[in-house]
């Protein structure tokens, strides 16, 4: 190939004319190889990445929630929100109203109320929602995938975050077994506290009012919690303190840790030690039996940071 410049002719190599045909079959190999081992160092940095924009966002849903509930409990002479435990959608009676458990896949099937979101919007069904504008955003974990069918659509399940069912109050007629009837003055009864024992158990704290704080801080209680997308089902997660088992199950789906909101209104990202409330089929009653092991110490910082027994100010 020859061409001129300034009247001089120039002839380009055989071997340059050899380069300009690409690489080697060799080189070829490398690069692939290099890029291989490119992706493989730079995934896990995108996972996490990923992971903790939406860590952000569980703990900004957090802070909204908590500054709902402290408006709520300023307007209703320091009452929290109604809590039974119940799944039910009597207005009035649920700090938010409805079922939202399945879902795993849509072919899994699960309850139709997940994907109903007046049930979060409606001041008639959820007691915080003059407090939040009217949005159901602060309910849901970006970290929870599940879509469900609801009115003949395929639309985003509503709600990942459940209220401690040791916080809130319910009305006499319904802890004494009956249905719902007359003002929610009642602190809750926190019947899973002693595993089950009886919806009015006089074991464990429970904290219906701001003022019920007697042998621990407000600052160390939870109120809302990030739970697992195939644990959640009503908006009350129960936890077991008078011995290590596990019923309900905090989320672990941001890099093996949960977003929780306290009753002083504090967030926190909580990392867990064990891989005891980590899921992969439908939430299963666990007992832990190796005292003082990782596992042991998660359920007992998620049970200390729930309820204190009355008389000891301690767990179990």
């Amino acid at each position: 190939m020859d061409s001129k410049m300034n009247g001089r002719v120039f002839t380009a190599s055989a071997s340059r004319q050899t380069d300009l045909d690409g690489f080697t079959l060799m080189e070829l190999l490398v690069v692939i190889a290099m890029t291989g081992i490119l992706v493989v160092m730079v995934l896990p940095t995108l996972g996490f990445s990923k992971a903790k924009p939406q860590a952000v966002w569980c703990l900004n849903n957090f802070n909204q929630l908590a500054k709902a509930c402290a408006m709520y409990t300023g307007d209703n002479q320091g009452f929290y929100p109604p809590n039974p435990d119940d799944g039910g959608t009597t207005a009035g009676y649920e700090w938010c109203a409805g079922e939202v458990e399945g879902w795993e896949t849509l072919a899994a099937g699960g309850n139709a109320e997940a994907g109903d979101a007046d049930y979060l919007t409606n001041p008639r069904y959820s007691l915080l929602a003059p407090y939040l504008a009217s949005s159901a955003v602060p309910f849901k974990c970006p970290a929870d995938w599940r879509t469900c069918v609801y009115k003949g659509q395929i639309v985003p399940v509503v709600r990942s975050v459940s209220a401690n069912a040791g916080v809130g109050t319910a009305d006499i007629s319904w802890l004494n077994g009956g249905s719902h009837s007359g003002i929610p003055r009642s602190p809750v009864g926190g019947s899973w506290l002693t595993g089950g024992g009886g919806e009015l158990q006089t074991t464990y704290a429970t904290f219906g009012t701001t003022a019920d704080f007697k042998n621990c801080s407000p600052s160390d209680i939870w109120i809302y919690a990030d739970e697992d997308p195939l644990s959640v089902n009503d908006a009350a997660m129960e936890v077991i303190a008078a011995s290590p088992e596990v019923i309900d199950y905090p989320t672990t789906r941001h890099q093996n840790a949960a977003g929780f909101g306290f009753c002083d209104g504090h967030t926190e990202l909580h990392k867990w030690k064990s891989n005891v409330f980590y899921l992969n089929q439908a939430g299963y009653n666990q007992t832990i039996t190796s005292v003082g092991s990782p596992k042991y110490k998660d359920w007992f910082w998620l049970a200390w940071h729930a309820s204190r027994k009355l008389s000891t100010g301690n767990i179990p």
